[in-house]
């Protein structure tokens, strides 16, 4: 093996290591391992945020919950927060915010569609707002996970 191609895997397996690392606050959001079996327990609530169209295509737009960002969604996309229950202020940003007040309660999900609108010489406008079940149900079936934070 060549020098070069021996550090560039030396420092691969630096970066894989370091972002092991990263730690996530206890109050952050947290992900879940298989957010599709649409269960959440009783002590907790969850929150999809749904960006089903294509407008915009591979502009991600940033989502945040209580101003912690849980990630940044693309066209035909959506994020999946656990969170403690109560009321929670998810956000979407783009040229124009969008926030939403959401009373998440204990053992449910809430299902909110992330509108976005493209204007000539803007960034995407944004627009959060609530769905219902079966709706959200069947774009979380049909969409790709967004890359969490």
């Amino acid at each position: 093996m060549s020098a070069g191609r021996l550090m560039a895997t030396a420092a691969s397996a630096a970066l894989l290591l370091l972002a092991g690392c990263a730690a996530t606050p206890a109050s952050a959001p947290s992900q879940n391992a298989s957010p599709k079996l649409f269960d959440v327990a009783a002590h907790e609530a969850a929150i999809y945020v749904i960006r089903s169209e294509r407008v915009g295509g591979a502009i991600p737009l940033e989502v945040l919950i209580d101003g912690q960002r849980i990630g940044a969604t693309v066209a035909r996309s959506y994020l999946y927060a656990v969170v403690a229950p109560g009321i929670r202020l998810v956000e979407s940003r783009g040229d124009i915010r969008s926030t939403l007040e959401v009373d998440a309660k204990p053992g449910t999900i809430t299902y909110l569609s992330q509108v976005v609108e493209l204007t000539y010489l803007s960034s995407p406008r944004t627009r959060l707002r609530p769905v219902h079940e079966s709706q959200g149900r069947e774009w979380v079936r049909e969409l790709k996970a967004a890359p969490p934070r």
